[in-house]
């Protein structure tokens, strides 16, 4: 069985991209661009100026992230679903492979380093921008929704490899200068 025909992933895709209304057709039809690589530089701009600190931590963990996408993207090589179901509702054009989604990847990346710079009360807000890029993938056609929870986990993981790897060398670092 391959990927694309595991259990409810046709039938949770469908369910998705069917249930239209011209207010959602609107606003994912220019929200999906936020799930783009060139998120990327307005983020870093706002980590400059609030925590630049935390940069090292972005940067490290978007290129984990962008490694395990195209790795996977290139090795496993899944349809999109319009190449695989008929009546698929395609509101973007696209290209590569589906599995596993790279904007949901970049958006829980995304989403990690913005919370843990923000107060308390709008930490909720980068979770919800990653949610909506998530589902947005399905509504907009581009993704069946194994490849999104893939790319939800890419994310989430990407930022903890980055988080371990930044501590292992700050450790590294304050061992070599100690006597």
């Amino acid at each position: 069985m391959s990927l694309e025909h595991l259990p409810g992933n046709v039938e949770l895709f469908y369910l998705v991209n069917h249930t239209r209304t011209p207010l959602l057709d609107t606003f994912f039809s220019h929200f999906y661009l936020l799930g783009k690589g060139y998120v990327l530089l307005p983020v870093a701009v706002l980590g400059f100026v609030l925590d630049r600190g935390r940069l090292k931590l972005l940067f490290l963990a978007t290129a984990v992230e962008t490694a395990s996408v195209l790795l996977l993207k290139y090795s496993l090589r899944v349809p999109r679903p319009a190449k695989l179901l008929e009546d698929v509702h395609l509101i973007e054009k696209v290209y590569y492979k589906s599995f596993p989604s790279g904007d949901t990847a970049l958006a829980f990346v995304v989403a990690c380093f913005l919370s843990g710079m923000l107060p308390g009360y709008l930490k909720p807000l980068p979770w919800i921008y990653a949610l909506l890029i998530a589902y947005g993938r399905m509504y907009v056609g581009a993704h069946f929704p194994l490849d999104v929870l893939a790319g939800a986990l890419i994310g989430l993981g990407s930022w903890k490899v980055a988080e371990v790897v930044l501590k292992i060398l700050k450790e590294r670092r304050c061992s070599d200068t100690s006597p």
